[in-house]
């Protein structure tokens, strides 16, 4: 890995791959990406945190960038929920775990930068986009779909609805340093669906 790409992946057989291990590196990376971002991620400071040989992390990721990507995807946890009997109870709880994952540190610093900063990484960037981005925003785009077929949305098409409400509170965390109470997205949610949701209990 020249330090921020490169790494070769040599899975190619022997012992079982330790677990602990591998979450013991995917942690500690997270950790230093709230703190330094993607670009001053060094594989040094990972080894050391993790506390093992550079050579471990380089026989399990093919690229700085990719280890990133998996980092965050173990810390986001659990992001795809089974569809319920009702759409807006679906999407207003898709809110509030998304607002609980995003806009509350460490993943408020992490995220976003991550995302720019994957800009000339091309495969992680896909990974990223794949599998820590599309789980909840597929997520919210289909149970403002089912709204909508049930005539119970009157808010633009599912897409852009969805982005509308991300992309607002993204700009405001990102070029504006706000980060928004759950309040406050429910409210844009609201202006953003033409019409009132149900409010969880933690609101």
């Amino acid at each position: 890995m020249a330090e921020d790409a490169g790494v070769q992946d040599a899975r190619r057989g022997g012992r079982p791959r330790d677990t602990a291990l591998d979450e013991r590196i995917l942690q500690e990376t997270f950790t230093l990406l709230t703190e330094v971002g993607l670009h001053g991620l060094r594989i040094d400071q990972v080894a050391t945190r993790a506390g093992v040989p550079k050579s471990t992390i380089y026989r399990r990721w093919r690229s700085l960038p990719e280890l990133a990507v998996d980092a965050v995807d173990a810390a986001l946890g659990p992001r795809e929920f089974p569809a319920g009997d009702d759409p807006l109870e679906d999407f207003s709880r898709l809110i509030v775990h998304t607002w609980r994952l995003l806009m509350r540190p460490p993943l408020t610093t992490a995220l976003p930068g991550l995302g720019m900063e994957l800009a000339g990484h091309p495969r992680a960037a896909a990974a990223y986009r794949e599998r820590v981005i599309a789980p909840l925003r597929d997520g919210a785009i289909d149970a403002v779909a089912r709204a909508a077929d049930a005539g119970l949305w009157n808010g633009p098409d599912p897409e852009t609805c969805v982005d509308m409400l991300v992309g607002t509170f993204l700009y405001r965390l990102t070029y504006l340093g706000e980060v928004s109470d759950l309040e406050e997205v429910f409210r844009v949610a609201e202006l953003v669906a033409g019409r009132e949701l149900p409010r969880p209990d933690v609101v």
